[in-house]
């Protein structure tokens, strides 16, 4: 299929987030990952389209408001996903696909492009699908010696093993943000029913300070953009994501989180790694890879210079390397800090960089 005729110079992005881009039309839509989803869609798209030289189309739920902006609008109806994926992707230069790992939604339209012969901004179907594996990512690491919590799969309708360290955390192996993560005391632990899934992850519950590390990965390797704090909280012993805080203390990273990287060969784009931060050691455990934009982007957005963190996620997947591609993380731990919401809010944050 041919290309949408467009000037010479110009570029087309495809930007297509599956829960706000039409992935649920005709559904009711999950509040948080709603939220989560309309705001990385926004941001990234904005940062594309300012870019010169890049026209950037936009997926929306056909159910949803109008949302204008310095973008083009494809609705997406109930039914019409897959087709509309199929043909706005063989016609642009780059697509990125921004869906969570559950039940294999991500790994699915990534495959999609890679039989299109659609150019991805983002990760191998491979790749996603073992990172979207926390059982799988966790035996990859404890191969490689890189410390991450113990895992063990249950299926807690069955009951939970007694001879676990308690307390602990049960999540969905493929879960994503904090959907189904619940504080678990003891054995006797029963979700009442609101655990959705069948087979699950228990974890022991570690000490330390939840940080989020986001990286562009390419042709060369992994880069590191940005640390920063997670906003997490325990409400009726289930863990609530909230947003974060940009930039964080960058002393507060070590090796483990770039050889978690590479020790899940296809991943590419904007990748985040998801740790505890152990001050007393200096010692980084690693709970996730996500192979996917995360919510950081949000934030990492506003603080950066208009377009920048797009085109160095461009120049990753291309390789055409810019000046700026390799200074991303000191631009972003020289500015103030900002906490910013799951939704999308940016407040100030008080105070300099942390330390």
């Amino acid at each position: 299929m041919a290309k949408t005729t467009t000037p010479r110079e110009m570029r087309t992005i495809l930007i297509h987030e599956w829960v706000t881009g039409g992935g649920l039309a005709g559904q009711m839509l999950p509040a948080s990952w709603a939220a989560e989803g309309g705001a990385m869609r926004r941001a990234i798209c904005r940062d594309f389209s300012l870019i010169p030289g890049i026209r950037v189309l936009m997926t929306l739920d056909a159910g949803l408001p109008d949302e204008p902006g310095p973008w083009e609008t494809i609705r997406i109806g109930p039914g019409e996903e897959w087709e509309q994926l199929r043909q706005l992707a063989s016609r642009s230069d780059f697509t990125a696909v921004i869906a969570p790992e559950s039940s294999g939604l991500l790994e699915e339209r990534a495959a999609l492009l890679a039989k299109i012969g659609a150019k991805s901004l983002g990760s191998t179907p491979e790749a996603i699908a073992v990172a979207g594996d926390k059982l799988r990512v966790s035996e990859l690491l404890n191969q490689r010696q890189i410390p991450t919590p113990r895992s063990q799969r249950v299926e807690p309708a069955l009951g939970l093993p007694d001879d676990f360290p308690y307390p602990a955390v049960l999540k969905p192996i493929d879960g994503a943000g904090s959907v189904d993560t619940f504080l678990v005391s003891d054995a006797s632990w029963s979700s009442g029913g609101t655990f959705t899934g069948s087979a699950a992850l228990i974890q022991p519950l570690i000490d330390g300070i939840p940080m989020s590390a986001s990286l562009l990965v390419g042709k060369d390797g992994a880069v590191l953009i940005a640390l920063g704090r997670q906003d997490v909280s325990i409400r009726a012993g289930r863990f609530a994501y909230s947003g974060g805080r940009l930039p964080a203390d960058p002393r507060a990273i070590d090796a483990n989180v770039l050889a978690a990287v590479d020790a899940i060969p296809g991943l590419a784009g904007f990748v985040g790694v998801d740790y505890l931060w152990d001050e007393a050691k200096a010692e980084a455990t690693i709970v996730e890879v996500n192979p996917r934009p995360t919510t950081s982007y949000v934030g990492l957005s506003h603080i950066l210079p208009a377009g920048m963190l797009a085109r160095a996620w461009l120049d990753a997947i291309t390789g055409e390397i810019g000046p700026e591609s390799g200074g991303l993380a000191v631009v972003v731990h020289s500015r103030p800090p900002i906490r910013f919401r799951a939704d999308g809010t940016i407040t100030p944050e008080p105070g300099g960089v942390e330390s």
